[in-house]
């Protein structure tokens, strides 16, 4: 399955992330990058390159991308996740 902008389509940036982020997302888009259904939301993903996850809604009637959210990708692992607390 891939997830790829409809021709004529456009990314919009409702939460005003730099122009950087949007080109980020674009190029992903382009690339026909991995992503990942949101398994609670119909048209939602998560996609990642090697900095960022990118949260977004592709409209079904237009094509058009929304970019919700965008956060930079945690390097190491959590240790809380391994069942030890770190302070």
């Amino acid at each position: 399955m891939r997830l790829q902008m409809r021709e004529g389509s456009t990314i919009e940036n409702p939460r005003a992330y730099a122009n950087h982020a949007v080109e980020g997302l674009r190029e992903l888009l382009a690339a026909e990058t991995h992503f990942q259904k949101d398994p609670n939301r119909d048209h939602f993903y998560h996609l990642e390159d090697d900095k960022n996850t990118y949260y977004i809604h592709v409209s079904p009637i237009t094509g058009n991308v929304i970019l919700l959210a965008k956060w930079a990708r945690q390097a190491e692992p959590c240790y809380a996740n391994e069942g030890s607390l770190v302070a």
